[in-house]
């Protein structure tokens, strides 16, 4: 199980977080993880400087998450967390 939260703090609100999260529960739907990430919303994490929004995969996290990169982000850090996890039967 790969944990994803994505701060919805007022900082991160305006940079995008709802985009984020609707972003994170297309790719789950998609990709049929249901069962496989868990997607949470966490109050302020305290990197309201930091460009973008913060976003914690399991313990990593993630300044400078955007709309735009989330596609990135999820392939590259939850993706390859999944095939960890499974042994690459993802």
């Amino acid at each position: 199980m790969v944990t994803i939260s994505v701060c919805v703090g007022s900082s991160c609100h305006l940079k995008g977080a709802y985009q984020i999260i609707q972003a994170c529960e297309e790719f789950i739907e998609r990709l049929n993880l249901k069962g496989e990430v868990e997607l949470k919303g966490t109050f302020c994490l305290g990197q309201c400087a930091e460009e973008g929004v913060t976003v914690v995969i399991d313990e990593e996290i993630l300044h400078g998450v955007s709309p735009e990169n989330f596609a990135e982000v999820f392939h590259t850090k939850v993706l390859a967390r999944l095939k960890e996890h499974n042994g690459g039967n993802h």
